[in-house]
Formats: C-alpha cells, sequence, structure tokens
C-alpha cells in the first residue's frame, strides 16, 4: 500500500525544525568563531614582546646629555637582524635575564614598583626583581606603624599585580644597623647570581618605552660591569644604568671595598671597576634616547621636538635637583621657576611630572608626599 502522505500540520513541524536546527548551527558555529578570535586576542595581549636584535657595530656619536642630544634628529635606526642575532633572539632563557631595583627607603618603594610595574604593561618578557631590607619583613612589637603597613600592603601588590619577584637583602657590612638606608648597596645586585645579566635604572623616572633596554639585556655581552657614561668623553661611569653579570666572586669583593670605608654606591664602582673598560659600548647606545636626564630638558634649542623626543626615548630619570624628587608635591610657583623655557621641551617636562603623580595614584594608591621648601637663606637673611 502507498505510503500516506504527510499533513500539512506535519510538514509546518518539519520546517520548524529544521529552521531551528540551521539558526542554531549558525549561532553555534559563529560563537566558536567570536571565542576562537577573542581567545587568540588575548594570547597576543598576554604574550612578552620579543626584542629587536641590536644595531650593527658601527661608528656612531656617542650618547650625549648636552643640547645636541636634547635635540633627537629621528627615531631608532633600522637594525641589522643577522641569522645569527634572529636565533639568539629564538633561544634565549629569559628567566636568566631581569630588571631589578633596589629600595633602602619605604618612599622610595612605589616608585620601583611603578617602573617595575610599566615593564610589565610594555609587555617587557624580563623578569623584575625588587630588593628591599630583609627587615622591613620583622614583626614589630611597638604597635602599629602605618608606614610599614603601607610598605607591606604595596610588596603584595609588586607581586600579585605585576609579577614582580621579592628578594629581601642583608646588609652590605655583616652587623650594620639594619634599620640604615646607607647600610645598603647596590653591591647587592651581584648577590642574584641566578641570573646571567640584570639592568638597574636608577629612579625615580618614567619608562616610556621598554624596546631599546630590553635589546640591551638580550644581546649583550655578559661582563661583570657595563654602566652607562657619566660624560660624553666616556672617562667616568655613572649609576644611571648598570648592566651587571652577578658572581659570588665579584660580590664578596665588593663588600670587601666597601667594608674597608664608608663610601657611596658610585665611589665603590669607581674604585671597583675600570673605566672605559667598564662602560656600555657606544654602539649599544645607538638606539636613541636609552637613559635621558630630565635638567637637559632645559637646555633644548629650537626645534625641539616633543613627539620625535618621546619616539626616542626609552627613559626619563627625574632628577631635577632644586626640588626632592617627582613624589613630592612641590608649589607651582617652585616648579615654574625651574621648568624649561623652550615650549616644547617645557610641555614634555610638565607632562613628565603629571605622568608620575597619575601612575604613582594609579599603582600605588598614594597621593604625593608634603614637602615644605628649606628656608635657610631666608633665616639667614633674618639673622643678619
Amino acid at each position: 500500500m502507498p505510503k500516506p502522505l504527510l499533513t500539512s500540520g506535519q510538514v509546518s513541524i518539519l520546517l520548524t525544525s529544521s529552521i531551528v536546527f540551521v539558526f542554531t548551527l549558525v549561532l553555534f558555529l559563529s560563537g566558536y568563531v567570536l571565542q576562537q578570535k577573542t581567545v587568540h586576542s588575548l594570547q597576543a595581549a598576554i604574550k612578552p614582546r620579543l626584542p629587536k636584535p641590536l644595531p650593527a657595530p658601527k661608528p656612531i656619536q656617542p650618547p650625549t646629555l648636552d643640547v645636541k642630544w636634547a635635540r633627537p634628529v629621528g627615531g631608532r635606526p633600522e637594525v641589522d637582524e643577522t641569522f645569527e642575532q634572529y636565533m639568539a633572539e629564538q633561544t634565549l632563557n629569559w628567566n636568566r635575564l631581569g630588571y631589578a631595583q633596589v629600595v633602602r627607603e619605604h618612599v622610595e618603594l612605589c616608585s620601583a614598583i611603578m617602573l617595575l610595574g610599566d615593564l610589565h604593561r610594555l609587555k617587557s618578557p624580563a623578569k623584575r626583581i625588587l630588593l628591599f631590607p630583609r627587615s622591613w619583613l620583622k614583626e614589630e612589637d611597638e604597635g602599629w606603624n602605618p608606614e610599614l603597613m603601607t610598605t607591606r600592603r604595596l610588596l603584595r601588590t609588586a607581586v600579585r599585580r605585576y609579577g614582580i619577584v621579592l628578594m629581601p637583602m642583608e646588609t652590605i657590612i655583616d652587623g650594620a644597623d639594619d634599620s640604615l638606608p646607607s647600610s645598603y648597596s647596590l653591591a647587592s645586585l651581584y648577590s642574584l647570581t641566578e641570573y646571567e645579566r640584570i639592568i638597574h635604572l636608577q629612579g625615580p623616572g618614567m619608562l616610556l618605552d621598554a624596546s631599546a633596554l630590553d635589546s640591551l639585556l638580550a644581546f649583550s655581552k655578559s661582563e661583570p660591569m657595563a654602566a652607562y657614561p657619566a660624560t660624553p668623553e666616556r672617562k667616568d661611569l655613572s649609576t644611571s644604568l648598570l648592566l651587571v653579570h652577578p658572581s659570588i666572586e665579584d660580590f664578596r669583593r665588593l663588600k670587601d671595598v666597601r667594608a674597608s670605608k664608608p663610601m657611596t654606591d658610585l665611589d665603590l664602582f669607581r674604585q671597583s671597576f675600570s673605566v672605559p673598560e667598564s662602560l656600555i659600548s657606544k654602539w649599544s647606545l645607538s638606539m636613541g634616547n636609552v637613559i635621558y636626564e630630565s635638567p637637559s630638558l632645559r637646555d633644548a634649542i629650537d626645534g625641539f621636538n616633543a613627539t620625535i623626543f618621546e619616539e626616542a626615548t626609552a627613559y626619563v630619570r627625574l632628577s631635577d635637583p632644586e626640588i626632592p624628587g617627582p613624589e613630592y608635591d612641590v608649589p607651582y610657583y617652585d616648579r615654574v621657576a625651574i621648568r624649561p623655557n623652550n615650549n616644547e621641551a617645557r610641555a614634555v617636562w610638565e607632562k613628565l611630572y603629571e605622568r608620575f603623580r597619575q601612575r604613582r595614584m594609579e599603582i600605588c594608591g598614594l597621593d604625593l608626599e608634603v614637602w615644605t621648601k628649606p628656608m635657610l637663606q631666608a633665616g639667614r637673611t633674618d639673622e643678619a
């Protein structure tokens, strides 16, 4: 017998079911595609940024902090990506390379975390290390200490939000007073022997671009000391930027020198490492303004371009000698008295200080410290 034909109701049900199935399938496929795009976007967002190889060695004018260097002529030069450097980029062990900040006073802690936090934001693949006095971890028996409580809150933030490695450090001289900032030294960087190379940037300052510093860290030779030159003539070193290869031998040697007599870290390094052998090579610094000091903005000449400056500068140390630092709330008229005269340079200078204030609040939840201008000169005038 012939099969009975479907009724109109059954046909309607079949059509409806087919339509629902097709739309469900389309929605599933579109959702899957969207999910994959989102996953790839997140992976790209959190993936560390690999540095470019260093420029090929060639004669260049060494970076200076005079008026000529205050006016960059362009962005970073194109690099010669040789096969050897390309392979080195693929096999770098970033667990053995790091940026380290050394803090000795509570007021320095936020600035150090800001710098390491900006390295995290700019997706530097290197480790981020914070050295601080071990005494800050001791239990206090004298009651509530608001400064210490803030410090411990910031240390927890450093680990949780920015993946910073905390390294409690001992005094540079055994048995020294662990409550004094002078009892600690940058020489403690040499105790980090689990790392092949370490970069230390002198703070406080603002990190504008980490790519040049990452390249310097990744592709430099491992030397006991490679310091930023203090002068264009390369006759002295500074602590603005230190690239060190930690070792127990150098750490012990520095401890012995430091124990012989009181001295600053700069004097300790001057006495322990010869110049110019212990300076960063000229061609390694050919990627723009790797390090820049904020007072040099006052020397800017006509033609200074703020946009080019920011594009070609990696790190600006805020170190105007008339004020205690960007962590302090300096009265408006005192800031006006020291800001650059050049309009473009003034805009950069003011922007850097304002950005520091904003990042301090965003990262540390702290407003600027109260500062009272010293009245020593006025007191002498009254006495006279």
